[in-house]
């Protein structure tokens, strides 16, 4: 196998994505896109906005807060 910083740093990672049938080539690029999806700021603070949307619809779905 090619050596890859991604590579060596997602090992396990990698002999997953290999065992779900990708390429090398296909999983370095997956763990290449999650590390820098994770990194930005602006993904982290729309997944959070996101959970604290849901917390609010399950406190209207289970009457702990009124519309």
């Amino acid at each position: 196998m090619a050596e890859n910083s991604s590579y060596t740093t997602g090992g396990m990672d990698m002999e997953r994505l290999l065992q779900m049938g990708f390429t090398e080539e296909e999983a370095l690029r997956l763990i290449h896109m999650r590390d820098n999806v994770f990194a930005q700021g602006e993904y982290r603070e729309l997944l959070e906005e996101s959970r604290r949307l849901d917390f609010i619809r399950w406190l209207v779905d289970h009457n702990r807060l009124s519309r």
